[in-house]
């Protein structure tokens, strides 16, 4: 991902510029893709993307695999 979203997050769609959405979505694709082909990539190395959930059963789950 380009260096210019390090240390960015991603709270509501209103901080973001459309441009920013879209190469976003398109690299989280490619990642997506790369994924289900089993190929390598350097991207996101020892990272977890956490979710918040209203349900406490989600946000259970969610942190017991992030753990």
């Amino acid at each position: 991902m380009e260096s210019k979203f390090k240390g960015k997050h991603f709270l509501t769609c209103e901080d973001w510029m459309k441009e920013e959405l879209n190469t976003v979505f398109k690299t989280s694709f490619e990642l997506k893709k790369q994924f289900l082909n089993e190929e390598p990539h350097l991207h996101l190395l020892h990272k977890t993307l956490f979710m918040i959930f209203f349900e406490q059963s989600t946000r259970t789950r969610n942190s017991m695999e992030a753990g």
